[in-house]
């Protein structure tokens, strides 16, 4: 499966999530979108303390700067308006401009978002699952 990783997946793998070190490895197509890098290094510089700033620069480095990179089309933001627009207006979510974004680069790709904020990414009609989530015990 192609997976396109969010922000959210990023913040608790910098958090030291023992699921995203263990779900990362065993993926063999794994990318991120230059939005989600923004969105990780505004957050990051955003952090008053620094020592944590600075294990999240380590981590950045570390794991998502070596990341394959999904490239935006000047579609993607017609497209991601519309997907985000209609999910609000449909009262179904409120995804942001980064998740409407993310889900046009993945619906153009055919990736699948991985990401914890499901809800909103199933309201723009995006793939998704939560790569962190426990799995749910059988019938």
């Amino acid at each position: 499966m192609r997976w396109l990783i969010d922000t959210d997946v990023l913040i608790e793998g910098e958090r030291g999530a023992a699921a995203f070190v263990a779900w990362l490895g065993a993926q063999t197509e794994v990318a991120t979108a230059d939005i989600v890098r923004c969105e990780f290094l505004l957050g990051l510089h955003a952090v008053p303390d620094s020592a944590k700033r600075r294990r999240g620069e380590q981590f950045y480095r570390d794991r998502i700067a070596g990341l394959a990179s999904l490239p935006t089309e000047p579609e993607d933001y017609e497209k991601a308006a519309q997907v985000a627009g209609e999910a609000r207006r449909l009262g179904k979510g409120k995804p942001s401009v980064v998740d409407g974004l993310l889900a046009a680069i993945a619906l153009r790709t055919g990736a699948t978002v991985a990401t914890r904020n499901e809800s909103d990414f199933k309201a723009m009609g995006c793939p998704c699952a939560n790569p962190l989530a426990s799995p749910k015990p059988s019938d």
